[in-house]
């Protein structure tokens, strides 16, 4: 079965029916008159200002209505009821899971006379029991947000959210365990692998409507999240064409030098971070052929974030010495630590015994003769070990040096400062918003996050003249790339029915490949009935003095 094949099935596999409006908002109310009666049968029609989609609604017996599912955004709304005034409600502001109400009194007249009221909705919510925190995309962009790491709207989450703490791996909410909150993009799940994970795939933050952090009180449609819900919604194209633009710089010659590399006569390390972004929405207007104001629009948005990270943390890795690999450890011997063997000899600090002499004898205790000088032959250290010890010689050898010129035992070597030394990520999205019919909206949206980046995440020795550590270290390749897919369709059936159909679809590739996979490092070493990709994890083990840093790590999987 061919990848399309499967991409086709799992598309319409996870498609499934929203019972409401887990990426919209309702507009809920009462129409009376004057002296306060109920108005039953008023006709309503709510008008997007950005696109000029158009809905409709009627009140009913008890004069009270209810728009359901309406696209964030400001409306006008229009109310109507033979033998009254036209009433005119401006700015009205609807968010996201917002259930917002807008009351009306028509006053007796004519239907051809209006009245135009503007006036601020009421912020607090009385109509629904959901408390949460939102983010419109002006306070993304003016809230002060690092973009070390690439920018990820995600973490506001954690800064302005009461009861909200951790991060995009631990995050908390009231107190619940981590990776159990749900995340929506355009009112569908972003989980893969992990619930609710979406650092990794995400959108630009240019892209982005707005973003409400649900923490309590969320309705049924929101059943599957333990925790909470944090909602992205996606921008869409309007009648009037709008867009950003956005960047910033990092670079090491404006930094001050750290006191390490000071002390240690090296130069700033790299420090370098570009990110850039754009982002534009329209009509869809075909010169000649097709006009789409009123009825058909885009957005789209492409950020790039490049991050290169140089220079090396103080010496905090132990490199073998150059005597070591060649048998010679009597650096290690030290004074006689007042012990005596089965033989009443001196047992000395430090020594290495030689396997092949440990004996028993009569009384039962063990015994053994140490190496002469505690030198090893070279004719006792294997194949194995001596193909190790070259490569070791030659790009793993202890880089720190005493102020008397000779090696410290431990912390002798340096490796990278930083974990992820290389990172960039590309981010392409864009939507399309179809108003079919007073009756019929149509959305849909595709998003593409490519992140490619070299991971250090396992302490390994380093070669500082290779820049991915040289075979031995464990620098790994990592490419994620995300694909998401949404497309939506309203059908208002009658003023007071809805039916919303959302499909779904999500990928993530999460590959994990050493840098030197090519490699099989268990045949290099001569290891018989091995086959590895890149060199094994090799465990130096811990002695009395010296604990070696380990070298080796072989990866090469996908998920």
């Amino acid at each position: 079965m061919n990848r399309l094949l499967r991409l086709a099935i799992v598309f319409v596999l996870s498609s499934y029916f929203l019972l409401a409006q887990l990426n919209r908002g309702s507009l809920t109310g009462t129409v009376t008159d004057s002296t306060g009666s109920v108005i039953p049968n008023a006709k309503l029609t709510i008008r997007n200002n950005a696109t000029g989609a158009q809905y409709e609604a009627v009140t009913n017996e008890n004069g009270q209505y209810n728009a359901a599912n309406l696209p964030t955004g400001q409306y006008v709304i229009v109310f109507e009821s033979p033998n009254f005034k036209r009433v005119e409600r401006k700015g009205v502001d609807l968010g996201v899971t917002q259930v917002l109400r807008v009351d009306a009194t028509l006053e007796v007249g004519a239907v051809s006379d209006s009245v135009s009221v503007t006036a601020e909705t009421p912020r607090l919510q009385t109509d629904s029991p959901d408390v949460g925190t939102s983010l419109s995309n002006k306070q993304l962009i003016d809230l002060p947000l690092t973009f070390a790491g690439a920018r990820v709207a995600e973490n506001f989450a954690y800064l302005v959210t009461p009861g909200v703490s951790g991060n995009t791996w631990t995050s908390n909410i009231n107190g619940s365990t981590s990776f159990s909150k749900e995340s929506l993009l355009d009112g569908a799940t972003v989980t893969t692998y992990l619930a609710g994970h979406f650092s990794e795939s995400s959108v630009s933050v240019e892209a982005l409507q707005e973003f409400k952090i649900q923490t309590s009180g969320m309705s049924a449609e929101f059943g599957r999240a333990q925790a909470g819900v944090f909602n992205y919604v996606m921008k869409s194209g309007a009648n009037q064409a709008h867009g950003s633009v956005y960047g910033a710089l990092r670079n090491e010659a404006l930094n001050a030098n750290t006191a390490a590399n000071k002390f240690a006569g090296r130069p700033r390390g790299l420090d370098r971070r570009q990110n850039f972004a754009f982002s534009g929405g329209a009509p869809i207007v075909i010169p000649k052929i097709y006009n789409g104001k009123n009825k058909s629009f885009f957005y789209s948005t492409f950020e790039e974030y490049r991050e290169r990270l140089g220079g090396f943390a103080s010496p905090n890795t132990t490199a073998p010495q150059p005597e070591f690999l060649d048998g010679d450890f009597s650096r290690l011997l030290g004074p006689a630590t007042g012990q005596t063997d089965g033989l009443d000899r001196q047992v000395f600090r430090g020594a290495v015994y030689d396997p092949s002499t440990f004996r028993q004898l009569a009384n039962g205790r063990w015994i053994g003769d140490m190496f002469p000088g505690n030198r090893i032959p070279a004719s006792r250290i294997s194949q194995v070990s001596q193909r190790l010890n070259g490569l070791l010689k030659k790009g793993y050898l202890p880089t720190v040096r005493n102020p008397d010129g000779t090696i410290p035992l431990t912390n002798n070597a340096i490796r990278p400062l930083a974990g992820t030394p290389e990172f960039d990520q590309y981010q392409f999205s864009t939507k399309v918003d179809q108003n079919i019919s007073t009756g019929h909206k149509l959305a849909g949206s595709f998003s593409f996050n490519k992140r490619p980046r070299l991971l250090l995440d396992q302490t390994r020795l380093w070669d500082p003249t290779d820049p991915t550590g040289g075979v031995l270290t464990s620098a790994r390749r990592q490419v994620i790339k995300s694909e998401l897919a949404r497309i939506n369709h309203d059908w208002n059936v009658t003023p007071r029915l809805l039916n919303t159909l959302t499909v779904y679809y999500n990928r993530m590739a999460n590959p994990n490949i050493g840098a030197y996979k090519d490699i099989d490092g268990a045949k290099e070493l001569g290891i018989k009935n091995l086959s590895t990709f890149g060199f094994p994890n090799i465990d130096f083990g811990g002695g009395p003095f010296v604990g070696l840093t380990n070298v080796g790590d072989p990866q090469n999987d996908f998920q």
